[in-house]
């Protein structure tokens, strides 16, 4: 079968799709809104319409982030089962991102005592039914205490990170091991994802392979400096494989303060996605969103270069995971009582 045909399908799906993506002058005047009931009056008339029926007033932020959230994990999954068979297991990456934040925010319920019901309004299982894992998230909804969550994970992927999680937690209390470790598990399958793809594939695959997993360990390295992480621990948490040197993450690792990692990263070809800032804080914060900044417009504009490849549902869903992003923001902003320029000027946009 030639590469065209291969790619038809998702290709014509994804055309049909790209319509309904929202413009980033109709995310403007969304953040203008008078208040969140505004808002979803202007949202209902467009492609989150379906989830928004199960949204009951009154509206908060974090209510509404639900309905992005399945809207985003319903068009990955479509993506997915119709592309290509090589490319659709580098494209269930966004699906695997998904369910790693449902790990966490079940080590984090399961901690703070929370009830099952309390506990599944968090997660989402639509990306366990994909995976067919429902089994191993029901059984964690019921967690007694997080020995039972790690138990519940046994036989998947996660086990490692979850058994060193719980160690690590039975020692000093922090859940923060867990994260770490989860994510760790993320991006090492990201690596070997983007490294099994046919050889075809990878030119259009490497830009956002290399952004995300760079962005991450650099920032987690800076976030581990800032507070002072043992150099051991920091080693532990850095992903096997990645795009990044061994001498510069190793530099990084040993370096003696959060001042000295930083200027490492001030001589790396990643210092423009960096600014000094007063606290480390604003700095990795600035830099996040920098990073995240570079993957959507390279998707935006790779949109018209991208043809029958891999590169076409990669820009399509990153476009779509950047709108999701945005909406949550501009509804935490109208939340929060943010003037449009404020809500503005935290939105990934083009420019």
């Amino acid at each position: 079968m030639t590469q065209t045909a291969k790619y038809a399908n998702v290709s014509a799906k994804i055309g049909a799709q790209r319509s309904n993506l929202l413009s980033e002058a109709k995310l403007r005047a969304l953040s203008e809104s008078k208040d969140l009931n505004d808002f979803v009056a202007q949202l209902k008339e467009t492609a989150y319409q379906s989830q928004l029926a199960n949204a009951d007033p009154p509206y908060s932020g974090r209510k509404l982030e639900r309905t992005f959230q399945e809207n985003l994990a319903e068009t990955c999954i479509k993506v997915v089962k119709n592309s290509p068979k090589a490319a659709s297991v580098y494209l269930s990456i966004f699906l695997r991102k998904a369910e790693t934040e449902n790990i966490k925010a079940l080590v984090k319920a399961v901690n703070g005592g929370l009830s099952a019901e309390q506990r599944e309004a968090q997660v989402y299982l639509i990306i366990e039914d994909f995976f067919k894992r429902r089994p191993a998230f029901e059984e964690a909804l019921k967690s007694q205490d997080l020995t039972q969550l790690s138990s519940a994970f046994a036989k998947t992927e996660y086990a490692l990170a979850m058994n060193y999680g719980l160690q690590s937690y039975e020692e000093g209390g922090s859940t923060t091991c867990f994260d770490v470790l989860v994510d760790k598990t993320y991006y090492e399958r990201l690596f070997d994802t983007y490294t099994n793809l046919p050889t075809r594939e990878k030119p259009h695959a490497l830009f956002y392979a290399s952004m995300e997993s760079t962005s991450y360990v650099l920032l987690m390295l800076l976030r581990g400096k800032n507070l002072n992480h043992d150099v051991n621990w920091l080693r532990v948490a850095v992903p096997d494989a990645h795009f990044l040197s061994n001498d510069t993450v190793e530099s990084m690792v040993t370096a003696t303060d959060f001042e000295a990692a930083f200027n490492i990263v001030q001589k790396s070809p990643y210092k423009d996605f960096f600014e000094k800032g007063e606290k480390p804080e604003e700095i990795i914060m600035s830099a996040e969103k920098a990073f995240k900044k570079a993957i959507y417009v390279h998707a935006a504009k790779s949109r018209i270069s991208e043809t029958f490849n891999i590169g076409v549902p990669l820009s399509f869903v990153y476009q779509k995971q950047a709108e999701a992003s945005n909406l949550l923001t501009i509804s935490l902003g109208l939340e929060s009582g943010l003037k449009a320029e404020e809500i503005q000027s935290l939105l990934l946009l083009g420019r």
